[in-house]
Protein backbone atom coordinates (compact mmCIF):
# COMPACT_ATOMS: atom_id res chain seq x y z
CA UNK A 1 0.00 0.00 0.00
CA UNK A 2 1.43 3.20 -0.65
CA UNK A 3 1.60 5.73 2.16
CA UNK A 4 -0.31 8.78 0.85
CA UNK A 5 -2.38 11.76 1.97
CA UNK A 6 -5.09 9.39 2.99
CA UNK A 7 -3.24 8.42 5.60
CA UNK A 8 -2.55 11.78 7.46
CA UNK A 9 -5.07 11.21 9.72
CA UNK A 10 -4.33 7.87 10.60
CA UNK A 11 -1.08 9.81 11.04
CA UNK A 12 -2.22 11.84 13.15
CA UNK A 13 -4.10 10.50 15.36
CA UNK A 14 -1.26 8.06 15.92
CA UNK A 15 1.26 10.56 17.50
CA UNK A 16 -1.61 12.41 19.23
CA UNK A 17 -1.68 9.22 20.95
CA UNK A 18 1.95 8.32 21.68
CA UNK A 19 2.48 11.78 23.15
CA UNK A 20 0.06 11.70 25.35
CA UNK A 21 1.16 8.10 26.58
CA UNK A 22 4.35 9.11 26.62
CA UNK A 23 3.38 12.81 28.77
CA UNK A 24 1.39 10.20 31.22
CA UNK A 25 4.14 7.39 31.44
CA UNK A 26 6.70 10.38 32.52
CA UNK A 27 4.15 11.62 35.33
CA UNK A 28 3.44 7.84 36.26
CA UNK A 29 6.98 7.05 36.41
CA UNK A 30 8.21 9.98 38.53
CA UNK A 31 5.43 9.39 41.22
CA UNK A 32 6.52 5.87 41.52
CA UNK A 33 8.50 5.13 44.14
CA UNK A 34 9.78 2.00 43.33
CA UNK A 35 9.89 2.92 39.20
CA UNK A 36 7.33 1.40 36.47
CA UNK A 37 5.94 -1.71 36.60
CA UNK A 38 3.65 -3.51 34.49
CA UNK A 39 1.79 -4.92 37.09
CA UNK A 40 0.70 -1.75 38.76
CA UNK A 41 -2.87 -0.54 37.15
CA UNK A 42 -0.85 2.14 35.00
CA UNK A 43 1.49 -0.66 33.34
CA UNK A 44 -1.71 -2.93 33.33
CA UNK A 45 -3.34 -0.38 30.96
CA UNK A 46 -0.52 0.27 28.87
CA UNK A 47 -0.10 -3.56 28.38
CA UNK A 48 -4.36 -4.29 27.74
CA UNK A 49 -3.75 -1.19 24.89
CA UNK A 50 -0.57 -2.47 23.55
CA UNK A 51 -1.83 -6.03 22.83
CA UNK A 52 -4.96 -4.78 21.98
CA UNK A 53 -3.18 -2.32 19.22
CA UNK A 54 -1.32 -5.94 18.60
CA UNK A 55 -4.48 -7.83 17.85
CA UNK A 56 -6.05 -5.38 15.67
CA UNK A 57 -3.38 -5.81 13.89
CA UNK A 58 -3.23 -9.46 13.29
CA UNK A 59 -6.98 -9.51 12.69
CA UNK A 60 -6.27 -8.07 8.79
CA UNK A 61 -5.20 -11.76 8.06
CA UNK A 62 -9.24 -12.59 8.97
CA UNK A 63 -10.56 -9.16 7.35
CA UNK A 64 -8.88 -10.47 4.17
CA UNK A 65 -11.14 -13.92 4.54
CA UNK A 66 -14.65 -11.53 3.95
CA UNK A 67 -14.18 -9.37 1.52
CA UNK A 68 -18.07 -8.38 1.56
CA UNK A 69 -17.50 -7.56 5.38
CA UNK A 70 -19.93 -4.31 6.83
CA UNK A 71 -16.91 -3.57 9.00
CA UNK A 72 -14.79 -0.90 6.97
CA UNK A 73 -13.13 -1.18 3.47
CA UNK A 74 -9.85 -3.46 3.08
CA UNK A 75 -8.10 -0.20 2.46
CA UNK A 76 -9.30 1.29 5.77
CA UNK A 77 -8.44 -1.85 7.50
CA UNK A 78 -5.01 -1.60 5.98
CA UNK A 79 -3.87 1.79 6.89
CA UNK A 80 -5.12 0.94 10.71
CA UNK A 81 -2.41 -2.43 10.24
CA UNK A 82 0.29 -0.09 9.62
CA UNK A 83 -0.68 2.81 12.25
CA UNK A 84 -2.08 0.98 14.70
CA UNK A 85 0.37 -1.53 14.66
CA UNK A 86 3.14 0.55 15.36
CA UNK A 87 1.23 2.64 17.49
CA UNK A 88 1.84 -0.77 19.61
CA UNK A 89 5.16 0.31 19.75
CA UNK A 90 5.56 3.10 22.68
CA UNK A 91 2.70 1.59 24.49
CA UNK A 92 4.84 -1.81 25.13
CA UNK A 93 7.52 0.24 25.99
CA UNK A 94 5.31 1.77 28.66
CA UNK A 95 4.14 -1.39 29.90
CA UNK A 96 7.28 -2.90 30.53
CA UNK A 97 8.92 0.42 31.93
CA UNK A 98 11.37 0.09 28.97
CA UNK A 99 12.71 -3.34 30.72
CA UNK A 100 13.62 -6.43 28.96
CA UNK A 101 12.31 -8.63 32.19
CA UNK A 102 13.04 -12.70 32.24
CA UNK A 103 13.06 -15.12 29.54
CA UNK A 104 9.90 -15.22 28.51
CA UNK A 105 9.40 -10.91 28.39
CA UNK A 106 12.96 -10.97 26.19
CA UNK A 107 11.57 -13.59 23.69
CA UNK A 108 8.49 -11.42 23.16
CA UNK A 109 10.22 -8.33 23.04
CA UNK A 110 12.98 -9.75 20.64
CA UNK A 111 9.92 -10.70 18.21
CA UNK A 112 7.92 -8.09 18.90
CA UNK A 113 10.71 -6.14 17.24
CA UNK A 114 11.40 -8.15 14.37
CA UNK A 115 7.82 -8.29 13.55
CA UNK A 116 7.87 -4.12 13.55
CA UNK A 117 11.07 -4.41 11.61
CA UNK A 118 9.82 -6.51 8.94
CA UNK A 119 6.74 -4.48 8.49
CA UNK A 120 8.39 -1.04 8.18
CA UNK A 121 10.68 -3.05 5.55
CA UNK A 122 7.65 -4.14 3.73
CA UNK A 123 6.10 -0.72 3.79
CA UNK A 124 9.48 0.69 2.26
CA UNK A 125 9.35 -1.68 -0.16
CA UNK A 126 6.13 -1.42 -1.47
CA UNK A 127 6.67 2.83 -1.58
CA UNK A 128 10.06 1.91 -3.70
CA UNK A 129 10.04 -0.94 -5.52
CA UNK A 130 6.50 -0.68 -8.13
CA UNK A 131 8.24 2.27 -8.99
CA UNK A 132 11.78 0.71 -9.52
CA UNK A 133 10.46 -2.22 -11.27
CA UNK A 134 8.34 0.50 -13.80
CA UNK A 135 11.20 2.42 -14.87
CA UNK A 136 13.53 -0.54 -15.45
CA UNK A 137 11.23 -3.20 -16.89
CA UNK A 138 8.81 -2.18 -19.97
CA UNK A 139 8.07 -6.05 -20.62
CA UNK A 140 5.83 -6.40 -17.61
CA UNK A 141 3.56 -9.43 -16.82
CA UNK A 142 1.08 -10.73 -14.14
CA UNK A 143 3.46 -12.35 -11.31
CA UNK A 144 1.24 -15.39 -11.51
CA UNK A 145 1.48 -15.58 -15.33
CA UNK A 146 5.65 -14.93 -15.39
CA UNK A 147 6.09 -18.69 -16.36
CA UNK A 148 3.35 -18.76 -18.59
CA UNK A 149 5.02 -15.48 -20.31
CA UNK A 150 8.64 -16.98 -20.79
CA UNK A 151 7.09 -20.09 -22.04
CA UNK A 152 5.21 -18.66 -24.62
CA UNK A 153 8.50 -16.10 -25.60
CA UNK A 154 10.53 -18.95 -25.74
CA UNK A 155 8.12 -20.84 -27.89
CA UNK A 156 7.64 -17.95 -30.43
CA UNK A 157 11.08 -17.47 -30.76
CA UNK A 158 11.37 -21.11 -31.80
CA UNK A 159 9.32 -20.96 -34.44
CA UNK A 160 10.86 -18.60 -35.84
CA UNK A 161 14.34 -19.81 -36.14
CA UNK A 162 13.18 -23.16 -37.03
CA UNK A 163 11.16 -20.92 -40.24
CA UNK A 164 14.50 -19.44 -41.03
CA UNK A 165 16.85 -22.59 -40.40
CA UNK A 166 14.50 -25.35 -41.57
CA UNK A 167 16.34 -28.49 -42.09
CA UNK A 168 19.56 -26.80 -40.13
CA UNK A 169 17.67 -26.17 -37.18
CA UNK A 170 17.98 -29.25 -35.39
CA UNK A 171 21.61 -29.88 -36.38
CA UNK A 172 23.48 -28.89 -33.26
CA UNK A 173 21.16 -31.28 -31.35
CA UNK A 174 21.65 -34.37 -33.59
CA UNK A 175 25.03 -33.24 -32.80
CA UNK A 176 25.30 -33.02 -29.32
CA UNK A 177 23.54 -35.98 -29.29
CA UNK A 178 26.06 -38.21 -30.61
CA UNK A 179 28.89 -36.62 -28.84
CA UNK A 180 27.15 -37.66 -25.75
CA UNK A 181 26.63 -41.31 -26.84
CA UNK A 182 30.66 -41.39 -27.35
CA UNK A 183 31.13 -40.20 -24.18
CA UNK A 184 29.40 -42.98 -22.80
CA UNK A 185 31.76 -45.31 -24.94
CA UNK A 186 34.53 -43.77 -23.72
CA UNK A 187 33.67 -44.21 -20.13
CA UNK A 188 32.94 -48.39 -20.39
CA UNK A 189 35.39 -49.11 -22.57
CA UNK A 190 33.76 -52.60 -23.34
CA UNK A 191 34.11 -54.48 -26.71
CA UNK A 192 30.46 -54.31 -27.13
CA UNK A 193 30.61 -50.51 -26.94
CA UNK A 194 33.58 -50.27 -28.39
CA UNK A 195 31.58 -51.64 -31.87
CA UNK A 196 28.89 -48.98 -31.40
CA UNK A 197 31.38 -46.03 -31.25
CA UNK A 198 32.41 -47.29 -34.61
CA UNK A 199 29.09 -47.52 -35.96
CA UNK A 200 28.50 -43.80 -34.23
CA UNK A 201 31.81 -42.35 -35.86
CA UNK A 202 30.63 -43.95 -39.67
CA UNK A 203 26.91 -41.96 -38.76
CA UNK A 204 28.54 -39.01 -38.64
CA UNK A 205 28.24 -36.20 -41.07
CA UNK A 206 31.01 -35.39 -43.12
CA UNK A 207 32.32 -31.47 -42.58
CA UNK A 208 30.51 -29.06 -44.62
CA UNK A 209 31.08 -25.18 -45.68
CA UNK A 210 30.00 -22.71 -43.28
CA UNK A 211 26.28 -22.41 -42.54
CA UNK A 212 24.64 -18.80 -41.46
CA UNK A 213 21.75 -20.67 -40.64
CA UNK A 214 23.54 -23.47 -38.81
CA UNK A 215 25.33 -20.59 -36.92
CA UNK A 216 22.47 -19.13 -36.10
CA UNK A 217 20.16 -22.57 -34.78
CA UNK A 218 23.31 -23.59 -32.70
CA UNK A 219 22.85 -19.78 -30.82
CA UNK A 220 19.85 -20.75 -30.24
CA UNK A 221 20.32 -23.79 -28.57
CA UNK A 222 23.29 -23.53 -27.08
CA UNK A 223 22.48 -20.38 -25.34
CA UNK A 224 19.33 -18.44 -26.05
CA UNK A 225 16.72 -21.72 -25.49
CA UNK A 226 18.08 -22.18 -21.94
CA UNK A 227 17.65 -18.19 -20.74
CA UNK A 228 14.54 -18.02 -22.21
CA UNK A 229 12.66 -21.05 -20.46
CA UNK A 230 10.94 -19.98 -16.95
CA UNK A 231 14.11 -21.47 -14.50
CA UNK A 232 16.62 -19.68 -16.08
CA UNK A 233 18.70 -17.99 -13.46
CA UNK A 234 20.77 -14.78 -12.67
CA UNK A 235 23.72 -16.76 -13.26
CA UNK A 236 23.27 -17.58 -17.32
CA UNK A 237 25.62 -15.42 -19.49
CA UNK A 238 22.67 -13.87 -21.72
CA UNK A 239 21.66 -12.12 -18.16
CA UNK A 240 24.38 -9.82 -18.65
CA UNK A 241 23.03 -7.04 -20.62
CA UNK A 242 26.81 -6.59 -21.98
CA UNK A 243 28.19 -9.90 -22.50
CA UNK A 244 24.23 -10.60 -24.28
CA UNK A 245 24.77 -7.30 -26.47
CA UNK A 246 28.87 -8.74 -27.22
CA UNK A 247 27.15 -12.27 -28.26
CA UNK A 248 24.42 -10.90 -30.70
CA UNK A 249 27.21 -8.71 -32.28
CA UNK A 250 28.91 -11.76 -32.73
CA UNK A 251 25.68 -13.43 -34.00
CA UNK A 252 25.00 -10.83 -36.18
CA UNK A 253 28.24 -10.72 -38.09
CA UNK A 254 28.27 -14.36 -38.52
CA UNK A 255 24.82 -14.34 -40.64
CA UNK A 256 24.02 -12.78 -44.06
CA UNK A 257 21.43 -9.80 -44.47
CA UNK A 258 18.31 -11.76 -44.56
CA UNK A 259 18.29 -12.89 -41.00
CA UNK A 260 19.76 -9.65 -40.02
CA UNK A 261 15.71 -9.15 -38.81
CA UNK A 262 15.89 -12.66 -37.14
CA UNK A 263 18.83 -11.66 -35.01
CA UNK A 264 16.95 -8.81 -33.55
CA UNK A 265 14.21 -10.28 -33.30
CA UNK A 266 16.24 -12.98 -31.25
CA UNK A 267 18.22 -10.16 -29.42
CA UNK A 268 14.64 -8.76 -28.53
CA UNK A 269 13.26 -11.96 -27.09
CA UNK A 270 16.47 -11.77 -24.61
CA UNK A 271 15.95 -8.27 -23.22
CA UNK A 272 12.10 -8.85 -22.40
CA UNK A 273 13.03 -12.35 -20.55
CA UNK A 274 15.82 -10.52 -19.05
CA UNK A 275 12.82 -7.29 -18.10
CA UNK A 276 10.98 -10.65 -16.54
CA UNK A 277 14.07 -12.23 -14.77
CA UNK A 278 14.36 -8.49 -13.15
CA UNK A 279 10.42 -8.75 -12.09
CA UNK A 280 10.77 -11.88 -10.73
CA UNK A 281 13.43 -10.98 -8.30
CA UNK A 282 11.73 -7.65 -7.38
CA UNK A 283 8.41 -9.08 -7.03
CA UNK A 284 10.54 -11.93 -4.65
CA UNK A 285 11.70 -8.53 -2.71
CA UNK A 286 8.12 -7.26 -2.63
CA UNK A 287 6.22 -10.10 -1.45
CA UNK A 288 8.95 -12.48 0.35
CA UNK A 289 9.30 -10.34 3.58
CA UNK A 290 5.45 -11.83 4.41
CA UNK A 291 6.90 -14.83 4.63
CA UNK A 292 9.02 -14.20 7.94
CA UNK A 293 6.15 -11.34 8.60
CA UNK A 294 3.59 -13.38 8.95
CA UNK A 295 4.92 -16.99 11.00
CA UNK A 296 6.18 -14.42 13.77
CA UNK A 297 3.38 -12.51 14.17
CA UNK A 298 1.57 -15.75 15.08
CA UNK A 299 4.64 -16.55 17.40
CA UNK A 300 4.23 -13.11 18.58
CA UNK A 301 0.43 -13.20 19.17
CA UNK A 302 1.07 -17.29 21.07
CA UNK A 303 4.44 -15.66 23.15
CA UNK A 304 1.85 -12.41 24.38
CA UNK A 305 -0.55 -14.88 25.61
CA UNK A 306 1.76 -16.88 27.04
CA UNK A 307 3.04 -13.88 29.13
CA UNK A 308 -0.79 -13.01 29.92
CA UNK A 309 -1.50 -16.69 31.29
CA UNK A 310 2.24 -16.13 34.01
CA UNK A 311 1.12 -12.50 34.72
CA UNK A 312 -2.25 -13.81 36.37
CA UNK A 313 -0.55 -16.72 37.84
CA UNK A 314 2.65 -16.05 38.93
Amino acid sequence: MLVDRSHFSWASWCIGVTFAALIFYWIYAQNEPNGPSGGSWQGMLYGVAGTGCMVYAGLLAWRKTVPKSQLGTAKAWLRGHIWIGLLSVPLILCHCGFRWGGLLEKSLMVTFALVILSGIYGLIAQQLLPRLMTSTSPAQAIAAQLNVACERLRRDTEIAVQAACTSEFLEPLNSRSKKRKLAEVATTGSAAHSSEESTVKEEEPEQTSFSPRLELATFYWDQLDSFLRSDAKDSHELANPTLAKARFGRLRDSVTADLLELVDDMQAACDERRQLLFQAKIHWWLHGWLNIHIPLSVTLLVLGLCHIITAIYY
